[in-house]
């Protein structure tokens, strides 16, 4: 009857699902652009930013003035009491639509930082489930393989009692299985790290458990290097929002020249004057009215001519800022390239690896039965496979993870816009 049981071990390892069902990748992302605080921040700051165009495309504030004459000032039409007058200063034509545009061009770099800042965290939560589903899975082949061991133990324990084989098989088993149950303690530890990277993101309780679901199989690259560099160039926010600030820079030069033009103003005045009990001229008591203008001439150019200098020079601040994150992209991307291949090979390997062990201990597993020989040799293949099964775990993570990281610099649709 364990003879029978001994041949049921492929069907085990072949039947098995990895992972119980759990939380969907996409749900977490989701909840991540919903939740996360910085993100949230980052979208008050945008808003708060787009406030900034009102404020400062309007007149200024008109003035208004009231005064008395202590000493009443007389005049042939009467003394002269009390003077009320109103103005108001126009800028040079076109300037509050420059600094009404200076100000959306602000609030839409502010923007790109809400799009930037999403790829960075969508990154942290992808990463980071990968790697908790890699180590879920680990305990899945390693749970597994500790009852397969536990039927070695039983076959091995019913060839010593028929006198085929040496109680040492049976320690050797329950050494291995001791050493596999320290392993699953372990791999629960380690979970702890990325499951408190996810729910950091998500501004949820950090022990709030995290179940990954369904089994990830070796990632796809559909990218193209180098339209996936020049969608960059074009695309992503980091790029869009150095751009969006030279072109800031460009409008705050715009604007300094409308600034450093004349300003213009208008004004009424009123005085009340009362009329003379001592005579009574023509017209006696009249009030007065008088309208003026004002033109204030910016003489002092060099304040002018240093905030262009200060805008070009950001001009050209942003573009090496630019030339700068592009390297640095495509440093990154050439090494997640670079990753991916390595555990692409990776995978070819243990695959082959695995159908050669399985191929041996199921030799080794009909002479023990038949003869009680090479057990030894039996227990080694065994540990190889779980070895195998483990880094065929981790080539697919370390491909999803390479993905990951070429979609990290990926454009999305803004969630503000």
């Amino acid at each position: 009857m364990r003879k029978i049981a001994f041949y049921f071990i492929p069907l085990l390892l072949a039947g098995m699902p990895y992972l119980a069902a759990g939380q969907p990748l996409q749900d977490l992302l989701h909840i991540a652009r919903q939740h996360n605080p910085e993100l949230k921040a980052l979208q008050q700051e945008y808003l708060a930013g787009l406030e900034k165009a009102p404020q400062v495309s309007q007149l200024p504030d008109p003035q208004v003035e009231v005064g008395a004459f202590a000493v009443p000032v007389e005049t042939r039409l009467g003394a002269q009491n009390i003077r009320l007058s109103a103005s108001q200063m126009f800028p040079w034509f076109g300037t509050l639509d420059a600094r009404e545009s200076l100000a959306l061009a602000n609030a839409r770099a502010l923007d790109e930082r809400v799009a930037s800042r999403l790829l960075e965290l969508e990154y942290r939560v992808k990463d980071a489930w990968f790697q908790l589903y890699g180590i879920e899975a680990s305990q899945q082949v390693i749970q597994r393989n500790i009852r397969i061991l536990e039927i070695l133990r039983e076959l091995a324990l019913a060839k010593v009692e028929s006198g085929k084989a040496s109680t040492a098989d049976v320690l050797r088993v329950d050494l291995k299985i001791e050493a596999l149950q320290q392993e699953l303690l372990i791999l629960q530890n380690q979970m702890e790290k990325p499951s408190a990277e996810i729910n950091q993101v998500l501004n949820r309780p950090i022990e709030t458990e995290i179940k990954v679901l369904d089994t990830l199989v070796f990632a796809s690259m559909p990218y193209q290097k180098d339209t996936l560099l020049q969608n960059i160039r074009a695309n992503h926010p980091m790029i869009r929002m150095f751009s969006l600030q030279q072109e800031a820079s460009r409008k705050a030069i715009e604007l300094n020249h409308l600034e450093g033009m004349p300003s213009f103003g208008a004004g009424l005045d009123y005085i009340m004057v009362s009329p003379r009990s001592d005579a009574d001229p023509s017209m006696n008591g009249r009030d007065i009215f008088q309208v003026s203008a004002k033109v204030n001439i910016p003489l002092w150019r060099e304040k002018y001519r240093a905030r262009e200098r200060e805008e070009n020079l950001k001009i050209d601040a942003f573009e090496y800022r630019k030339t700068d994150l592009e390297k640095r992209f495509l440093s990154m991307i050439e090494q997640a390239y670079s990753d991916y291949e390595t555990a692409r090979l990776r995978m070819e390997l243990y695959e082959k690896q695995i159908r050669m062990t399985r191929s041996a201990i199921r030799i080794l597993e009909a002479d023990y039965s038949s003869s009680g020989r090479n057990f030894d040799e039996l227990l080694r293949l065994e540990q190889e496979l779980v070895d195998y099964d483990l880094k065929k775990i981790q080539a697919v993570v370390d491909s999803q993870v390479a993905r990951a990281g070429i979609e990290r610099y990926i454009t999305y649709q803004n969630p503000t816009q």
